[in-house]
């Protein structure tokens, strides 16, 4: 794809656009946010992600060149990271041969490989403006836990760690890829992104060099996930038959260990049996039929409604057609701060439907504009919340009853 003008934005993004995957979406909008002609690098994702066509639309119609390069594809693997690095040099070299050296660069972790692209291209051309964004810590997880995954002492860590010692600044001790992407970026990039304050604080007490953290202070922004233009809720039209004496909630997305819905479906069970007629619950998720079984086994069948992902337009229509939509924190251990702020509330918030969030108390979610919000593991509050969205108060815009506090 070209146009006759060039851009001089280059992105580096593992997952990309046609790919469905929340990196590619993320990307993609933050693309369309910044406003300028980019030519973007990724991996080409088919053994792992299907594609959606409709996710191109969040661009904007801004990129001028896509080059899905056939690096081998893995979420963290250092072979795979170092294929996509030679292979994405190649490809931007190619380009600016062609048309000149670009002026800035933008890349997103997750997926790492995403910033080690970028850090090599830093590395040879200093002068290039790079804003590097993380959308999740990479060497902790939500439960404070070490996340590893083992580097090569190869040529290009050497160079990394040339490039951060001459930056002024401690590479890692040990060979933990994330830990040598994070302090990679740090060292480098011109504007560190983060979601939220928390994530920044988190990943900055976890940085095992003060005066590296120190740095990244000065070069921090905090910018949530651009929420998408209001035209692109309204181009699909999906199937989907809503009873009308029911009030639908919605959720879109996968169940993990700490972030599931079987509070839910307890809160669900609590309720006496004309209160739960009223009420619908719509689960869009990678794995309905397990799903389903568990309802079933609860006696749920009539009230709760497994159903697949639905492609990303879709779900932007559907979001729009639900009275409430569903999104919940992760749960992290006592005394942590929560890091991460789900992706799927920017979409929500842009949908114009009310959104339930059950959040732990003083998460980035917490601080969000919710509708309605009832704490992670507290039953009788998520079974009061839906009691409210099946009997809704008379009077429009009462101020939403806040469950997550003094509990």
């Amino acid at each position: 794809m070209s146009t006759s003008s060039p851009a001089r934005r280059l992105v580096a993004s593992y997952c990309f656009p046609p790919y469905s995957d929340t990196a590619a979406i993320v990307a993609a909008k933050r693309v369309a946010e910044h406003g300028e002609p980019v030519d973007v690098v990724f991996n080409a994702m088919d053994a792992i992600r299907s594609r959606d066509p409709g996710l191109v639309r969040l661009c904007g119609g801004l990129v001028r060149r896509w080059a899905a390069v056939p690096s081998r594809t893995a979420f963290s693997s250092w072979s795979s990271i170092s294929d996509f690095q030679q292979l994405g040099l190649a490809e931007v070299a190619r380009w600016e041969a062609e048309q000149g050296p670009y002026t800035s660069l933008y890349s997103r972790a997750q997926f790492a490989a995403s910033h080690f692209l970028a850090t090599e291209v830093k590395v040879s051309r200093p002068e290039i403006l790079w804003d590097a964004e993380f959308s999740d810590p990479l060497s902790h997880d939500v439960q404070g836990g070490v996340r590893t995954t083992p580097a090569t002492d190869d040529r290009s860590l050497l160079r990394l760690r040339t490039a951060i010692e001459t930056a002024g600044f401690r590479p890692p001790a040990d060979l933990n890829a994330f830990a040598w992407c994070e302090a990679a970026t740090f060292a480098l990039a011109d504007r560190v992104i983060f979601t939220n304050e928390h994530q920044r604080d988190f990943m900055l007490e976890a940085c095992h060099d003060p005066q590296l953290a120190a740095r990244v202070e000065q070069v921090a922004v905090v910018s949530p996930h651009p929420t998408p233009p209001n035209e692109l809720y309204a181009v699909a039209n999906p199937e989907l038959r809503l009873d009308p004496a029911r009030r639908h909630i919605g959720y879109f997305g996968n169940f993990y260990a700490n972030r599931g819905l079987s509070l839910v479906l307890d809160a669900l069970g609590l309720l006496p049996p004309p209160t739960r007629g009223r009420l619908a619950l719509h689960v869009f998720t990678s794995d309905p039929d397990e799903l389903d079984k568990e309802v079933a086994r609860r006696g749920l069948s009539g009230e709760v409604h497994a159903r697949p992902f639905v492609g990303y337009l879709d779900f932007l229509a559907l979001a729009r057609r639900m009275d409430c939509l569903l999104v919940t924190d992760a749960v992290s251990p006592p005394g942590a701060r929560n890091p991460f702020l789900p992706s799927k509330w920017s979409d929500y918030r842009g949908s114009g439907t009310p959104v339930w969030g059950i959040v732990e108390e003083g998460s980035a979610l917490d601080a969000q504009p919710l509708d309605h919000r009832s704490p992670v593991e507290h039953v009788t509050a998520a079974a009061h919340v839906l009691r409210r969205i099946a009997h809704p108060a008379p009077a429009a815009g009462a101020a939403p009853q806040d469950l997550s506090r003094g509990r």
